[in-house]
């Protein structure tokens, strides 16, 4: 990895040794069992770690011509602390390919989440600068690997995404999946219905002439269904499939010599995501792995996520300090 990896790895190691500074262990040794199906960590910090090399695509199609815009962003490194009901975590890219031949891109995420029995929330904010051509060798005569890619420096992307769901089955424990700050002790399963809201810009400042923004809205909605097996409390094997129908507004303005173009475009779409999870669960540390397979059917242009993406994380809990157990307190109470 490259030196400010190294940096970020440091923040975590000092954010740990900070908790464990200001800890306080009156009750640290209290163990709350809601039904003999899940271990609530309400007392526990949980900070993780991961990599992933999830990312935004672009699929563009004029005619017969369809161009894949990908970002040089093979890697992500993303932090994450969780106490209580509250997630928070922030992604920077880490690893890239040689930017000669894809260019550079900088990429940067942070999401917050409320996880509380049924309901859930999260909110996320994503932007990328600077994308390539992935299919170069269809407009391009003559090209072959190891040659540049068409490369767009000042392509940017930004995006806010929002979703809500409900977990019907009370001994499902979807904070064992999601933030770690509880865990799943027995096999159970739950449907999980849930809407989503994202709203994306795309803006080529390449130029002020023969360029083009867009700005779209999706909504969308559907059910899901989850099931996590669980062998001595320890180690799990999770499965999950959902899919969702919704639809899509994009407003886009194209700048030319002899004036502006404007186009809007309603289109339905329809989503099927795959996610299989495997992994360790302890009071102390847990880690793991996590595949998610993305798929969206239509045929429009359209903004698509990539279609198989994998996470590996490690993270340990640690007690929290009084002051926060006491804010967090007040804060359910009001809740």
């Amino acid at each position: 990895m490259k030196n400010n990896t190294k940096y970020y790895f440091l923040l975590v190691v000092l954010i740990i040794a900070f908790f464990n500074i200001q800890a306080q262990t009156p009750d640290t040794t209290r163990v709350l069992i809601e039904n003999n199906w899940i271990e609530k960590m309400n007392n526990k910090i949980a900070v993780d770690v991961s990599i992933n090399n999830s990312y935004n695509t672009f699929q563009l199609e004029n005619g017969t011509e369809k161009y894949n815009i990908y970002p040089n962003v093979p890697a992500n490194i993303k932090f994450k602390v969780n106490y209580d009901f509250i997630s928070l975590g922030i992604q920077f890219k880490t690893i890239g390919e040689e930017k000669e031949l894809k260019g550079n891109s900088k990429s940067f995420e942070i999401k917050t989440a409320l996880i509380f029995k049924h309901w859930f929330t999260d909110v996320s904010y994503n932007k990328v600068k600077g994308y390539y051509l992935e299919n170069t060798d269809e407009y391009v005569a003559n090209w072959e690997e190891g040659n540049p890619y068409i490369q767009f420096p000042n392509l940017h992307y930004q995006r806010i995404s929002a979703s809500a769901g409900y977990s019907l089955n009370p001994k499902f424990s979807f904070r064992s999946l999601t933030s770690q700050t509880e865990r799943q002790l027995k096999s159970a399963g739950s449907f999980i219905p849930v809407v989503n809201f994202d709203y994306y810009i795309i803006d080529d400042k390449s130029s002020e002439i023969n360029n083009e923004k867009s700005k779209s809205i999706e909504v969308s909605i559907g059910p899901g269904y989850a099931h996590t097996f669980v062998v001595k409390e320890k180690f799990y094997l999770s499965l999950g499939l959902s899919t969702s129908i919704g639809s899509r507004n994009t407003k886009s303005i194209t700048h030319l010599p002899e004036g502006n173009i404007e186009n809007n475009q309603n289109n339905s779409i329809f989503r099927v995501n795959t996610k299989i999870s495997i992994g360790y669960n302890g009071r102390k540390f847990y880690s793991g792995v996590y595949s998610n397979n993305y798929n969206e059917e239509n045929k429009d242009a359209s903004n698509i996520n990539t279609r198989v993406f994998f996470q590996i994380f490690f993270g340990m809990r640690l007690d929290s300090p009084g002051y926060l157990k006491r804010f967090i307190a007040k804060v359910k109470s009001k809740i």
